[in-house]
């Protein structure tokens, strides 16, 4: 288990800049205009050009309608300009940020190195790409290089109108001609390894006809091209099927030995196999940009605002290293995959939080799980019960690890699910250590 020789460390200047971004994120001016630019240059006319604009809403209209279909209906493509525009108007500026914050977290884990390789799969418009380049735009001497592939020639081509003079404006990221290929079948010896950093952001759920089992073929051949001490990163947007969906390509990729660094934690050392897994956290409301503002300003202006961070990731190793390392568990606690025998009776417990708060001030809700849940298991805190004891279970961050003790189980008939209640005399607390939220 090996993390980078010369690991990105950040020093207490760089580390002000990356909060001040964060406490109140946006697209960067200079990217923006990019944007603003490039649609100009596609259709002729000013961006925010009524003409223009109504094509972008309708382009975002239809993509939701294809992401939302099931089955043969949902079908997810890029191939004409001004689904490409939209997904710059709408989708791009949350997903630059939550990249941006995931990497944060890498470099605060200390997995990335201070001279960064990255693979971008599946890249599109190369959101994530900008995102490396405006990350390490905050740092003073830290460099990268950037490589990309994409099946669409429109995505390449806004790529290589946004992200490389972007690039050259920081003047820090070396960002190469991206590739056009399929993700699927990249031609031999296209790539050559050693990669730092493997991503594939939005991508795995976008795959038609593939199951968890061969998406995890794909991604665990992309591994290949990692260094020794690389990570790969997959990232989805928290909606229920396709979070879901990346924990089930997890699982398999756990069965060809990758390891999961974060966010789950297998407390009992065990294959993780549960019935259902959505978990997500979220993330700062990103201030939308000019672009967006501009689709807004219509009717139904909501159905055009995007400024949510609600994201489902995984970052997976092949050297065995786990954000917790070796975790001692307490004597005399309970995995959750046998609550079914504890109903109705007082348990000690360990678990990682698995999710904001999804209760409220009467009802305090967060998801837990330690790698042996068969269905979802929530810890519920009601409000009168608060107290210095337990209320670390609000205070903890997603992916940290907890002891509960003297906890109640209840089994929800009509959920299928069962919640751990945290009453006056349950005490939680932090249990080991590990840094990446």
């Amino acid at each position: 288990m090996t993390r980078p020789s010369d690991p990105l460390l950040l020093s207490p200047e760089e580390i002000k800049k990356q909060e001040i971004f964060f406490s109140s994120p946006r697209v960067p001016r200079r990217l923006e205009r990019l944007i603003e630019e490039y649609i100009g240059r596609k259709t002729g006319k000013a961006w925010d050009d009524r003409v223009v604009l109504d094509r972008i809403r309708a382009a975002v209209i239809a993509q939701k309608g294809r992401y939302w279909a099931r089955g043969r209906d949902r079908k997810i493509s890029y191939e004409k300009g001004y689904d490409v525009l939209a997904y710059l108007g709408y989708h791009a500026p949350v997903y630059l940020v939550q990249t941006e914050l995931l990497l944060h977290r890498l470099v605060k884990n200390g997995l990335l190195p201070r001279h960064l390789r990255v693979l971008d799969v599946g890249c599109g418009p190369g959101v994530v790409s900008a995102a490396v380049v405006d990350y390490f735009g905050r740092l003073d001497g830290p460099t990268a290089e950037v490589a990309a592939l994409d099946l669409s020639e429109e995505n390449l081509e806004a790529y290589t109108a946004i992200v490389g003079p972007y690039a050259e404006h920081k003047g820090v990221v070396s960002v190469n001609e991206p590739l056009l290929a399929d993700l699927r079948h990249p031609p031999e010896d296209a790539l050559s390894g050693q990669f730092d950093l493997i991503v594939f952001s939005n991508v795995l759920n976008e795959l038609q006809g593939l199951g968890p089992e061969e998406k995890a073929d794909l991604v665990a051949r992309y591994a290949g091209l990692l260094s020794s001490e690389g990570s790969v990163l997959l990232v989805e947007p928290a909606e229920k099927a396709t979070s879901t969906g990346l924990r089930e390509v997890q699982c398999a990729l756990v069965e060809k030995e990758l390891t999961v660094y974060a966010p789950c934690t297998y407390l009992w050392d065990a294959p993780c196999k549960p019935e259902r897994c959505w978990t997500f956290e979220g993330g700062p409301e990103v201030r939308p940009p000019r672009l967006m503002e501009a689709l807004a300003s219509g009717r139904e202006g909501y159905r055009f605002k995007n400024t949510d961070i609600k994201v489902s990731y995984a970052v997976l190793r092949t050297d065995g290293l786990t954000r917790w390392g070796t975790v001692a568990r307490p004597g005399k606690v309970v995995r959750l995959g046998v609550l079914s025998s504890h109903v109705g009776r007082q348990v000690n417990l360990c678990a990682a939080r698995m999710s904001g708060e999804i209760g409220d001030e009467k009802r305090h809700v967060v998801k837990v799980c330690d790698g042996t849940t068969k269905k979802p298991v929530y810890a519920v805190l009601p409000g009168y019960a608060r107290n210095k004891g337990n209320e670390y279970l609000l205070a903890a961050e997603y992916g940290d690890l907890l002891l509960f003790r003297n906890a109640k189980v209840k089994y929800n008939k009509d959920e299928d699910t069962y919640s751990v209640i945290v009453g006056k005399k349950t005490k939680v607390t932090p249990l080991g250590g590990g840094d990446m939220p």
